[in-house]
């Protein structure tokens, strides 16, 4: 990936300054990667939440809802996404009898905030099942899988899980952010203990692959072998000796075109109407 000039600029200016004070520019760095980037709509999603019933939770979390009965199905999107990134599984689930809602996380699309957390992402999920009720299906993309599994180590009640492009270590995404930062020790220090005091989580602990192997339900987790933003080895130690998970690779379709793939679509929406009753 070519970085410009003026971030690269930018970016050895504050790694020369992290030698020198490591707190203030472990704290920035902490606060601009809980700062997710919101993108534009584009139309193809705008034409599909066209056809939605539009709510804004008690949990001030916007919602899209499509099928008025049938065991509902929750879509859950990844760090600087939106619910209808995923909006290519809706028609089917629908014509399959579900009834689809999609979630624009905290500080996420047309929901408020400014900087969010994966502890924050998580506790808007048990919100949305609170006020919605009784979840049949959970289909997560990237950080929105990480935060489907402390959910449901939380007590996020569901009998499915899809896990697309899933993260498996977050010590891992520190520490892939804070080289890429140029960070020196010290400030890697302070820019992971800012994001684990407001996230309130320890980051060495919360373990994705520990979290799902502790789901009783049936999971599937979907991964490309070219994923340039999460590694396919993820999957692999995602699914490692965990006899209630299927496992399937793709490729070709790197990390966000897999949401897109219409043998991706049909494969969930097997796995999802298997046993399935409204």
């Amino acid at each position: 990936m070519k970085l410009p000039l003026l971030f690269k600029v930018y970016r050895r200016t504050l790694a020369l300054t992290s030698y020198v004070l490591p707190s203030y520019v472990g704290v920035l760095n902490a606060k601009r990667f809980m700062t997710p980037t919101r993108h534009q709509r584009p139309e193809w999603e705008k034409k599909i939440i066209a056809g939605s019933e539009e709510k804004t939770l008690t949990s001030q979390v916007k919602s899209w809802h499509w099928g008025s009965s049938g065991p509902k199905i929750l879509l859950v999107h990844g760090w600087d996404g939106r619910g209808s990134q995923l909006g290519f599984f809706v028609a089917p689930l629908v014509a399959a009898g579900f009834h689809v809602i999609a979630i624009d996380g905290p500080a996420h699309g047309d929901s408020p905030g400014n900087r969010t957390n994966l502890r924050e992402f998580a506790e808007k999920m048990l919100a949305t099942q609170q006020e919605l009720g009784q979840l049949y299906g959970i289909i997560a993309h990237s950080f929105g899988c990480a935060a489907t599994a402390l959910a449901a180590d939380n007590g996020l009640i569901t009998q499915k899980i899809v896990l697309i492009s899933s993260p498996c270590d977050l010590q891992n995404i520190f520490d892939r952010f804070s080289n890429f930062m140029q960070l020196s020790p010290k400030s890697k220090y302070y820019f992971q203990h800012f994001v684990e005091t407001e996230a309130r989580l320890n980051v060495k602990e919360t373990r994705i692959h520990e979290l799902i192997a502790r789901i009783p339900h049936p999971i599937m987790v979907i991964h490309d072998q070219d994923d340039p933003e999460i590694p396919y080895s993820d999957a692999l130690k995602l699914t490692q000796n965990l006899a209630h998970v299927k496992f399937v690779a793709t490729k070709g379709l790197g990390h966000r075109r897999i949401l897109k793939s219409s043998q991706v679509v049909e494969q969930v929406i097997h796995f999802m109407g298997e046993n399935s009753c409204g």
